[in-house]
């Protein structure tokens, strides 16, 4: 049977949209550059329908968040809250440092030489979401854009309440708990979801990697991973509540990073808080080395506890941190184990993450990363 296929949200920047990021100082590109990266995003919606001139390309489309540098980096421009000048650094641990060091010197040394990419404005008071009409207004371009081009649907990213307390290091002296950093932070982004789904059509995706790299990355919550999940479950569902569950999707990841990830979370612990999310689908990592066996975690639990009925699974049948192109019987294999779980209506193809998740940082090129979409969409529409 042929299945339903999307991404996940980044897509590759243009030099024109890199240069004109490199001058921002606010993360995200104002309207008076609407022309250039309108014509970016109807680029990355087209690559997406017709991966190299594919007739199969993708379902569920994104704009390629073209306009801002990442997922996370732009939302001083839509907070109140964040200091002008001081900088905070994204906390890594010593065993996540070493991890990268042993598997990947090279990213390591990179990193850390690049540690401004990663030095982001102080919060110096509880954050006051002010980004509606910069949400609204890049929910109806994609709406737009998406209908010109003959998409079937448009999805936007927004980070989770969780991610943002990963990039964004609590300052003790505004909150003293991880806990009471978190409902802030859920209350003010909740504006934000509303603000996409109030225009028709649009379908919102939280960026969740909190839901997994958090064990690895979550340094100053103050608690171990195992229990500050739930609170983080509870609270994405608490910032949707009142929408449209129809409309929502939730992406978890172990991060877009190219390690050994022998620190990654266990699914078996991650999984069951999964299932709590009141949201149309889960889209996270299936196709890595690292996380492909994730089904036999996947195929047990249901078997103990059954699958929500109408949870759909965005399963990664793409790794997007290796070169090697997914032949699109592999993804056809890989669709099939996972619909055999949870049952073929609730299964999707997608990628394990997004393809450029800050500005310039990626780890395939553009033409193997179309020839991926490419087998995937081919893979998902192959008949039995």
């Amino acid at each position: 049977m042929a299945y339903r296929t999307t991404m996940t949200g980044s897509w590759f920047r243009s030099s024109e949209i890199m240069g004109l990021l490199a001058q921002s100082t606010t993360g995200e590109l104002p309207i008076a550059h609407s022309a250039q990266y309108l014509a970016a995003e109807r680029t990355a919606i087209r690559e997406q329908l017709h991966p190299l001139g594919s007739s199969h390309g993708l379902y569920e489309v994104s704009n390629g968040q073209q306009r801002v540098s990442g997922y996370t980096t732009f939302l001083p421009n839509r907070f109140r809250g964040f200091s002008d000048r001081e900088r905070a650094g994204l906390p890594m641990t010593p065993e996540l440092v070493r991890e990268m060091v042993e598997s990947n010197p090279a990213m390591a040394a990179a990193l850390g030489s690049t540690q401004a990419a990663f030095l982001l404005p102080k919060i110096v008071r509880p954050l006051e979401y002010v980004g509606g009409e910069s949400a609204a207004r890049e929910a109806r371009d994609a709406s737009v854009l998406a209908r010109e081009e003959g998409a079937p649907s448009v999805f936007l990213p927004s980070p989770s309440p969780g991610v943002i307390t990963i990039f964004y290091p609590r300052n003790r002296e505004v909150h003293p708990t991880h806990l009471d950093y978190l409902r802030g932070v859920a209350r003010e982004i909740a504006k934000e979801y509303r603000a996409i789904l109030e225009v028709p059509g649009t379908v919102l995706q939280i960026d969740a990697p909190d839901l997994a790299m958090g064990k690895q990355t979550g340094s100053d919550w103050g608690m171990e991973f195992g229990e500050a999940l739930p609170h983080h479950v509870d609270l994405i569902n608490e910032a949707i509540r009142g929408l449209p569950k129809e409309r929502i999707r939730v992406h978890y990841c172990y991060g877009n990073y190219a390690a050994s990830h022998e620190l990654d979370a266990h699914f078996s612990s991650v999984l069951p808080e999964l299932t709590r999310l009141n949201v149309r689908a889960v889209v996270g990592e299936l196709a890595n080395p690292h996380h492909e066996g994730d089904l036999l975690l996947l195929r047990r639990f249901v078997r103990e506890h059954g699958w929500p009925s109408k949870l759909g699974f965005v399963g990664g049948m793409i790794d997007v941190k290796t070169p090697i192109v997914e032949s699109p019987e592999t993804v056809k294999f890989r669709l099939d184990q996972l619909a055999a779980i949870v049952g073929p209506e609730n299964t999707w193809g997608g990628t394990d993450c997004g393809f450029e998740t800050f500005a310039g940082m990626n780890g395939v090129t553009h033409t193997v990363a179309l020839q991926k979409l490419r087998a995937l969409a081919t893979g998902a529409a192959m008949a039995d």
